[in-house]
């Protein structure tokens, strides 16, 4: 099935919180040039499925030649990474460094973990390579798969899967607010009982076509300053 942009992604992005700066190359537009080599450091070693020890984070900023702790607070502050105590990045969206239930097999080689469905279904469109992702309904717990080629399309697994995109909270780190809600569903009937079942979360569920078209308004555009 063929993928069409549908102004329904931006709606559902404005439910889960994502403001228009948080997307695409605006994401980066407030980082230096040596702090956006260090943030694209950080996603090509999650992408290659080496998710970055703080020993390596501090190689690769005196490489770069920058301060390594004025640089994770501008990060932290954009919301684009975030680190543990030992400064390891445990979250550089799309990718987490902790299982999250969504795993992504990027062009049949490297293994990765997403913060949620959106930052998995953005990772293709972000880095220009057909993925596979394997998650499950928090309420049924069946298995959603999905298969997405920028170049070809897209396929997927339960047919009537939906994403339900919103926010438990509109402030802090997307992780905090949105991550835990944007989930695979079997069905939109599953997706509803979620909310009903969850008061203190706000939003909708959406199409696998429209959530597609989210994850590539968001990430698809964050690499591209570099090519």
């Amino acid at each position: 099935m063929s993928v069409d942009r549908d102004t329904s992604a931006l709606d559902a992005l404005r439910a889960a919180d994502i403001r228009p700066e948080r997307t695409g190359a605006a994401r980066t537009r407030r980082l230096s040039a040596a702090q956006r080599e260090f943030y694209v450091w950080i996603l090509r070693e999650f992408a290659s499925s080496r998710s970055p020890s703080g020993e390596a984070t501090r190689a690769a900023a005196t490489r770069i030649e920058i301060d390594l702790a004025e640089a994770l607070a501008v990060l932290a502050r954009e919301d684009l990474v975030h680190v543990d105590a030992n400064g390891r990045p445990l979250v550089a969206y799309p990718f987490s460094a902790k299982p999250r239930g969504h795993r992504v097999l990027i062009d049949g080689e490297h293994w990765v973990e997403a913060m949620c469905a959106i930052d998995a279904l953005g990772i293709a469109p972000m880095l220009g390579s057909p993925v596979e992702i394997y998650s499950h309904d928090p309420l049924s717990r069946g298995e959603v798969w999905v298969r997405l080629d920028p170049n070809d399309g897209a396929w997927w697994e339960a047919e009537e899967a939906v994403v339900l995109s919103g926010s438990a909270c509109c402030e802090g780190p997307s992780f905090r607010g949105c991550c835990d809600v944007l989930n695979f569903f079997e069905t939109r009937a599953n997706a509803g009982r979620y909310l009903a079942e969850h008061r203190d979360v706000g939003g909708h569920p959406i199409s696998l076509p429209e959530a597609i078209e989210a994850g590539r308004i968001v990430f698809g555009d964050v690499l591209s300053e570099e090519d």
